[in-house]
């Protein structure tokens, strides 16, 4: 079964001009485009463990290889070979169609093909680079206008946190601790056999989400001062006030991690609300050990990026005024072609979109029919 993106006019439009928009932003922040290849090779995706085998859509013909699943993987490959000479940090954006599938009923596999857009920030020599990261989310979504009563919420957790939570565990439960609370799921983390206060910690940590402040009093409390914490303080005291120059709220959530393998620090989703219905509209967070892990002599070791769903976005945004003046040239004899093509030449120089009907036309009705026809505001004949 294949979910086939199957676009109407109107959608291809709308895509491209999202895109356009956000293009435009990550340009004005300094950084440059780039066109992974939609072929991966599978043991790099295998390798990294960036995400599940069974997600991944090998071609048939080759079973070395995969259509991209992701794009920061290739990204940061790219990095580390053609632009390993490249002065830190690298900025880099790209756009297109991610692929993957999943498992459906009856052995059956549902092929899914997702339009995105993001960023990726490589090797700056900054403790937080996640300040410019979600700055420049913030400001993108700012810019491509969403839809009125749209509430925007970052929810934001670290893997450090849950390393910090499962540090009393690697040897007993670990993997079904880390399970239960990632999943949210209480009544197995009832039938652990651990320690009753360790389980009633962990209970209270399982639906502990929220303010970020009051969060981490909260960890305090439970783990002493350390540097997890001292850092996701540090972070969020300026995260905190970038989110209220947006209007957006922040959500700090222990337990939140992401689906894929390749993050290792800070992980975020933001959310949009609207009538109720959230949709989760970006995702991103830090890959440090991918950085590593496709070049070891790398001097700075950090990676942090964030994909864009244009397919969430696009039902969310106020889409401009599409209205534009749009000419359509015709002519009674067709001795007036040539003089035709130099009209509708001239037009364009303007920014006029001109559409020039190649038949002679003598009849209005029939005049009126192809103005319709082309979507035309308005008819200049030509003379």
């Amino acid at each position: 079964m294949t979910d086939i993106k199957e676009f109407n006019l109107i959608d291809v439009r709308n895509n491209s001009t999202i895109i356009n928009d956000l293009n435009n932003v990550y340009k004005l922040w300094g950084y440059e485009e780039v066109s992974p290849s939609f072929i991966n090779n599978i043991e790099t995706i295998k390798g990294r463990e960036v995400i599940e085998e069974d997600e991944i859509i090998s071609i048939v013909s080759n079973n070395s290889l995969c259509l991209r699943p992701e794009m920061t993987a290739s990204i940061v490959k790219l990095t580390s070979t053609r632009l390993l000479n490249k002065k830190r940090p690298i900025r880099l954006f790209n756009s297109g169609i991610v692929f993957n599938k999943k498992q459906n009923y009856k052995n059956t596999f549902k092929f899914k093909e997702n339009l995105q857009s993001g960023i990726e920030l490589v090797s700056y020599d900054t403790k937080f680079p996640e300040i410019e990261v979600i700055n420049i989310l913030f400001d993108a979504i700012d810019n491509i206008h969403l839809i009125e009563n749209c509430k925007l919420t970052l929810l934001v957790s670290t893997t450090k946190i849950m390393d910090l939570i499962l540090l009393n565990y690697k040897n007993n439960n670990y993997e079904a601790i880390k399970k239960c609370m990632v999943n949210l799921d209480q009544e197995s983390l009832n039938r652990l056999k651990i320690n009753k206060n360790d389980k009633t910690i962990l209970k209270e940590l399982l639906f502990t989400r929220g303010d970020p402040k009051n969060i981490i009093n909260k960890l305090k409390n439970i783990y002493g001062y350390n540097n997890v914490i001292e850092e996701l303080e540090s972070l969020f005291n300026t995260l905190s006030k970038l989110a209220n120059k947006y209007n957006i709220k922040i959500q700090l959530d222990p337990t939140f991690q992401p689906h894929l393998n390749l993050y290792a620090g800070i992980v975020f989703q933001l959310i949009c609300e609207n009538n109720d219905v959230k949709t989760i509209i970006a995702k991103g967070g830090r890959y440090d050990e991918l950085v590593r892990y496709f070049n070891p002599n790398e001097k700075i070791i950090n990676g942090i990026g964030f994909t864009i769903s244009i397919d969430n976005l696009r039902d969310l945004i106020l889409i401009k005024s599409q209205y534009k003046k749009k000419v359509l040239l015709l002519f009674k004899d067709s001795s007036l072609l040539d003089k035709g093509i130099n009209e509708q030449k001239s037009l364009q120089k303007k920014g006029i979109v001109t559409i020039l009907h190649l038949n002679p036309c003598n009849e209005s009705t029939k005049a009126n029919t192809l103005l319709k026809e082309h979507n035309c505001t308005e008819i200049q004949w030509i003379k």
